[in-house]
């Protein structure tokens, strides 16, 4: 059954992708992560419903809802999340020194 939300949060992941990268061009590094763990998410779910509007039926035969999905899918962009932009910001102190984020 976990494969089946991974599965669905690969093919939310390129929309997320997207609207992240220009939040953090936009408003910067620390608002672009908070709006990669929480609004980006809705983003690739309506891309999803417009690209891939047909994959929900496989989703409805193995008894998952779209709330249980996007439900998951937040769950795993929090994990998968904190790890990339704590890496970043690593990165950026060590390359730039102290670098003012907001």
């Amino acid at each position: 059954m976990y494969r089946a939300y991974w599965q669905f949060y690969k093919t939310l992941f390129p929309f997320i992708t997207a609207f992240s990268i220009l939040s953090v061009l936009i408003l910067g590094l620390l608002w672009g992560f908070v709006f990669f763990a929480t609004i980006a998410i809705f983003f690739g779910f309506i891309g999803f419903r417009t690209f891939y509007n047909n994959q929900f039926y496989f989703y409805y035969n193995l008894g998952l809802t779209k709330w249980k999905l996007l439900r998951a899918s937040f769950f795993i962009n929090i994990l998968v999340g904190i790890p990339i932009f704590s890496v970043l910001l690593v990165f950026i102190f060590f390359l730039f020194g102290n670098l003012q984020i907001t």
